[in-house]
């Protein structure tokens, strides 16, 4: 597990690296094809967000899960908004270097919020533990106190490498970049084992009623469960590992996409063909 979590890591730093290193057709491509796709995910998590204010407004939704969900909506939906209205300041100037921190903080804590939404998907499927109201207080922790907890310890230690080359971001070359990389890895790597073994108790559970009630939905069902949820766990990642390995631009094209419209597959999985929303 430590090397694998090692070579993502790499991969990470790499693919960060990999952007810079395109032809101008090529990044005016993959930045058209980001921009489309925040504007559509933009959309799509304004009306996920009103339209669970408003389910729970009238008591439909008010389980913890929906609570989950809409935080990590806001924190996705605050970070692409901000991305877009940062591609109009200059770097190195007080703008771009807020924009920068802002950025920093909103990504963090949709990789926070993905991590909470793996550690509550773990608690109802593979091992219940802890009161609802003793996980809400863990999961606003981790959530939103501990991507301000790793903002504050980059700024004091590295506030210059907010926002100064190329763009709006943390600098690659004093290794700021990391205090961005290490989080998003770890969040990765443990909802990639979460993934796993949730889908695993799945498709046992499939088989099982196959065996029992002679139902053959059982690999469409797993696959379906997968598919719902991949976007709030950020599995999609994966393909920046495998545009890294291979050195495909294939992958890093659809790892543009995936990431991209993370808001949409959201609203589409988690609103709009959620049985319990519509």
């Amino acid at each position: 597990i430590q090397n694998y979590a090692r070579s993502i890591a790499d991969c990470l730093v790499t693919l960060i690296c990999l952007y810079s290193q395109l032809t101008t057709g090529h990044r005016v491509a993959l930045s058209t094809i980001g921009y489309v796709g925040c504007s559509i995910s933009i959309f799509c998590l304004a009306i996920t967000l009103v339209t669970f204010a408003v389910l729970s407004s009238v008591s439909t939704i008010r389980n913890q899960r929906y609570h989950i969900h809409a935080n990590l909506s806001f924190a996705i939906l605050v970070a692409e908004i901000l991305l877009l209205i940062s591609a109009r300041f200059d770097p190195g100037t007080l703008p771009c270097k807020i924009m920068a921190v802002l950025l920093h903080f909103f990504f963090l804590s949709a990789f926070a919020w993905m991590l909470v939404e793996g550690l509550h998907l773990y608690s109802m499927v593979v091992k219940v533990f802890g009161s609802e109201g003793s996980k809400h207080f863990y999961y606003y922790g981790i959530g939103w106190g501990s991507p301000l907890l790793i903002c504050v310890v980059s700024m004091t230690s590295a506030l210059d490498s907010y926002g100064e080359v190329d763009n709006c971001w943390l600098s690659l070359k004093n290794g700021a970049i990391w205090a961005f990389v290490a989080p998003a890895l770890f969040v990765i790597v443990v909802n990639i084992g979460i993934l796993i073994s949730v889908t695993r108790i799945i498709s046992r559970i499939s088989g099982e009623n196959y065996k029992v009630h002679g139902d053959a939905n059982a690999v469409k069902l797993t696959a379906k469960a997968v598919a719902v949820l991949l976007p709030i766990l950020g599995i999609s990642w994966i393909f920046g590992v495998l545009a890294v390995n291979t050195h495909s631009l294939a992958f890093l094209y659809i790892f543009a996409i995936f990431n991209s419209l993370q808001g949409f597959f959201v609203f589409l999985f988690h609103c709009l063909l959620n049985s319990e929303v519509s």
